[in-house]
């Protein structure tokens, strides 16, 4: 089984890059944290993972867009 391919992300219509080494492919994977304040004390997060150091950002809302790398961002 293969690891799906790397995309170009932006949050908000806004291209991102790896905050660590500035690379702009990421594979992209849900996980989930344990918060205290909540219910069932578990919460889901987009987890943005660098195609090249493999740093991690998280992010808690819905603002992440994924664009094959081979056509590019969006105009507009």
């Amino acid at each position: 089984m293969g690891r799906k391919a790397a995309t170009l992300a932006t949050i908000n219509r806004i291209p991102f890059r790896c905050q660590v080494c500035q690379l702009d492919l990421f594979f992209r994977k849900q996980v989930k944290l344990q918060v205290t304040g909540t219910l069932s004390g578990i919460e889901w997060s987009t987890a943005l993972i660098c195609a090249r150091c493999g740093y991690v950002h998280l992010f808690m809302n819905d603002a992440i867009e994924l664009w094959a790398a081979e056509g590019g961002y969006p105009q507009g």
